[in-house]
């Protein structure tokens, strides 16, 4: 009789424990990570965008010192090689593309354009394409930087081509918050860096002949038509390795190296560009 009355209590303990655990609500997952973190080495990229591709490549670090006063001197012929490398991030979320410290190819600022290569990227590709490519046919593009630092973003369109197709526009709206293209006809297939204070044409950052640094604009975006119909919304955030903030000295960072992010909207002729 004891041992029933053991059993009985056991059993009714147990049952009481089973209810209280059904009644106690579940603790919620916590999030891998939050909407502010960055991939690691960037300062940019969101930590929740996938590594698809990345390349490796030999740069010049210029290695600065001080002088009597105390101040830093960058001078070029005083430099290190190490090694970079460059990728391309994909962020699932809002189908952004984020092309990260990608190299171009060293130019001569004495030679004016002609000796600075153009750099192709093709937006589906998510990748650059090579210029002799370009120049037979075999491999088409969407844009190209072109010109003296790679100073000019220019489209695969024609300028004397009537309506939207190849053709951009520059807003001066931040990249996230520009939430859908205008309905109004583009007519630029350029769009390079100004020269001055209060500019006539928008350009997606400033330099100055003063100290010869590049400067973008945190607050500019661009969009693309392309010739199929599609609108891309484009940022070039960089053209420094590495996205500094701030910089001091033109061979403080080596350029050009490719900092820029873009979203296609998929479905053609359809102006919603959001990605937030």
């Amino acid at each position: 009789m004891k041992q029933k009355k053991i059993m009985l209590a056991v059993l009714v303990c147990s049952a009481v424990v089973i209810g209280c655990s059904k009644d106690k609500p579940e603790t919620p997952d916590v999030p891998a990570g939050t909407d502010t973190a960055k991939v690691a080495g960037t300062n940019w990229v969101p930590a929740r965008a996938v590594k698809i591709q990345d390349t490796t490549y030999s740069y010049s670090q210029v290695i600065p010192y001080k002088d009597a006063n105390g101040k830093l001197i960058y001078d070029k012929a005083n430099f290190q090689t190490k090694q970079g490398k460059g990728y391309v991030y994909y962020d699932e979320k809002f189908k952004v593309v984020y092309v990260v410290d990608w190299p171009g190819t060293q130019g001569n600022a004495a030679e004016g354009a002609a000796g600075f290569e153009p750099f192709y990227f093709n937006f589906d590709k998510r990748h650059n394409v090579k210029k002799e490519a370009t120049q037979v046919g075999t491999a088409p593009w969407h844009i190209k930087f072109y010109d003296i630092y790679s100073a000019y973003v220019i489209t695969d369109g024609d300028i004397d081509s009537e309506g939207d197709l190849g053709k951009l526009r520059v807003y001066r709206t931040p990249f996230d918050e520009l939430d859908e293209a205008l309905d109004k006809t583009m007519l630029r297939t350029a769009v390079e860096i100004e020269m001055e204070e209060n500019p006539s044409v928008d350009g997606w950052g400033i330099y100055r002949l003063s100290d010869h640094i590049l400067r973008p604009y945190k607050d500019r975006s661009i969009v693309f038509r392309l010739k199929d119909g599609r609108y891309v919304k484009f940022q070039l955030v960089n053209l420094y390795r590495t996205n500094p903030l701030v910089v001091n000295d033109k061979y403080e960072f080596q350029a050009p190296y490719y900092n820029f992010r873009y979203y296609i909207q998929e479905t053609p002729n359809n102006r919603i560009i959001k990605t937030r």
